[in-house]
């Protein structure tokens, strides 16, 4: 489990990097790139940043290519930004917690769909609950009762 301050300079990261990624960087490759985590070491030597992209494999794995070979550049500007004595090295790694996620979502969603197709034919239609159609006479006769029960 990391220490406060690890967790801290980690949320520091992240948003610096964030910043940095959408001022900064003009490179086409990292446009549907986002940050989901960053875990710095206990030294504060590495800091692995945590990625998500959209597109195909292809497009995921240049877009990693893309920040690994911008490390250098980003953990420089990150420098500037941190008040940290050394910044650490940044080490990409793409995040499939979210996809993994999604698909949990979908399997889900997919197997609800599925029994309530297969309870559909189960299901009997409920029966309306009937009231008895009430005549002047019943009308008289329940006020009649509760008026003597009362008064």
């Amino acid at each position: 489990m990391p220490t406060i301050r690890q967790a801290r300079v980690g949320e520091m990261i992240k948003r610096d990097l964030a910043e940095i990624m959408l001022r900064e960087m003009r490179d086409p490759r990292l446009a549907l790139v986002s940050i989901t985590d960053v875990q710095v070491a206990k030294d504060f030597t590495i800091a692995k940043v945590f990625i998500s992209a959209i597109g195909d494999v292809r497009e995921k794995a240049e877009a990693l290519k893309a920040l690994q070979g911008a490390a250098g550049f980003l953990r420089g500007r990150l420098g500037s930004m941190l008040e940290l004595r050394t910044v650490p090295a940044l080490s990409f790694r793409y995040d499939t917690g979210v996809e993994r996620g999604v698909r949990m979502f979908e399997l889900l969603r997919e197997e609800e769909r599925n029994r309530a197709a297969e309870h559909e034919g189960d299901r009997e239609k409920p029966e309306e609950d009937e009231l008895p159609e009430l005549t002047e006479a019943d009308f008289e006769r329940d006020t009649e009762e509760g008026e003597s029960a009362t008064g």
